[in-house]
């Protein structure tokens, strides 16, 4: 299925133009920003796989509070509690290199020795701290042929709320891919608060901050939503490699989080495991890269 868009396979199978319009579409373009006709029918179909069974009871939700506080936070402490070390703002320069191995890592010019390193960044960032060691290395060839994709979304503070519920709403046929009032459940400091998520994003690229919101505006008037009426604030938020290109013909580039260099294991949701580039993969990644390092210092 991986060589078939979400829309070659839904007309192969006779799904109405009307049905991709109103229902597949805003699902493509709601949770991965692409369009229907780049979406991997393979990647769709199993990102769904795990609430089939139980479909009735499946939900999009959202966070609680600022992923901070909800998501971050629990784990510098489960970090800090078993000895480990948190250092913020430390821009990663470049991996060490000894002997053929990794021993770690170069950060705003202080040097952090390792006899494991866990790379776990965007398959971007992952690229560019690679490239100067093994660009050339036939283990990595899968990982820099897998092309990335980019995001785009807007958040807005507004003078109230400006949606009834606090629920991920798609709006076909604009381009707000998805979006959601969060004023009441994740950010409770504030009157109004609506993140959207953009459609096509590369087309907002090389646009400016007012720009994108002059057409996020318009777009918005056309479901019936006001934004410049309540609109206190608002920010843009870009990233040109966000993800791994979840088009047609790329999962099989996906890499394993083992690598044959000595004192480098790889994790983030663009590794191999079974949740795509979610949160949850991520996680997974993680957790598979940690029983990589904890099996290579047993065998040390």
């Amino acid at each position: 299925m991986d060589q078939f868009s979400v829309y070659e396979y839904a007309k192969r199978h006779g799904v109405s133009d009307r049905a991709i319009d109103l229902l597949l579409r805003p699902l493509t373009t709601g949770i991965f920003f692409l369009p229907i006709e780049q979406f991997s029918a393979y990647v769709f179909f199993g990102l769904m796989k795990p609430a089939i069974p139980r479909f009735y009871k499946m939900r999009i939700g959202a966070f609680k509070g600022g992923m901070t506080d909800v998501m971050v936070l629990p784990i510098v402490k489960a970090i800090e509690a078993k000895g480990g070390i948190i250092l913020t703002e430390m821009k990663v320069d470049g991996l060490l290199m000894q002997n053929g191995r990794v021993s770690g890592v170069s950060a705003n010019g202080e040097t952090i020795r390792a006899k494991e390193t866990i790379l776990a960044t965007t398959l971007g960032a992952a690229k560019k701290l690679l490239a100067p060691y093994f660009s050339s290395h036939p283990a990595f060839a899968s990982l820099f042929t897998l092309p990335t994709m980019s995001a785009v979304t807007v958040q807005i503070h507004t003078d109230r709320p400006l949606r009834p519920y606090d629920r991920t709403t798609f709006a076909p046929l604009t381009c707000l891919a998805s979006f959601a009032e969060q004023s009441r459940t994740t950010f409770r400091h504030i009157p109004g608060r609506l993140s959207i998520i953009l459609a096509a994003p590369e087309q907002f690229l090389s646009r400016s901050s007012q720009e994108i919101m002059e057409i996020v505006c318009q777009d918005a008037e056309k479901i019936g939503m006001s934004l410049q009426t309540h609109m206190t604030d608002y920010r843009v938020v870009s990233h040109t490699e966000d993800f791994h290109s979840l088009a047609p013909g790329h999962d099989h580039l996906r890499p394993s989080q083992q690598t044959p260099i000595s004192g480098l294991t790889l994790a983030g949701d663009y590794t191999r495991q079974p949740y795509f580039s979610t949160m949850e993969g991520a996680v997974i990644s993680g957790e598979r890269a940690a029983a990589v390092v904890a099996r290579r210092l047993q065998n040390q």
